[in-house]
């Protein structure tokens, strides 16, 4: 993706689960769902913060300011899994096929997963 070249253009600030928007755009969902996707993003941040067994943190500064050091920093691909778990919950999937979600986000988050101190 290219980067912006107007200079009054802020970027997005650092966060911590996918915006309504994002998740809405992403996922292609029907705005008749936009309450379900609502209720879900949190829903797929504590999903995803139980898996990881810590905190998600906007950037490292924040993480630094709570002084969690089991805190994690949100990186794009956590937002990515956590857009899966979105979909898994929101869309009228066959177990099955909300299960393969749910494996594959837990996949892509293991790699920043907590595992003993």
């Amino acid at each position: 993706m290219a980067e912006s070249t107007n200079p009054d253009e802020v970027p997005p600030a650092p966060s911590t689960a996918p915006s309504m928007e994002q998740a809405m755009r992403r996922l292609r969902i029907d705005e008749d769902l936009q309450e379900d996707v609502q209720d879900a993003i949190p829903q797929a941040k504590a999903e995803a913060e139980a898996f990881l067994d810590g905190k998600l943190y906007a950037d490292a500064r924040a993480r630094e300011d709570a002084q969690d050091p089991r805190g994690i920093v949100c990186t794009p691909d956590i937002i990515a899994a956590q857009l899966l778990l979105i979909d898994a919950i929101v869309h009228s999937n066959t177990d099955e096929g909300a299960e393969v979600k749910r494996t594959r986000a837990f996949g892509m988050l293991r790699r920043h997963r907590n595992q003993g101190v």
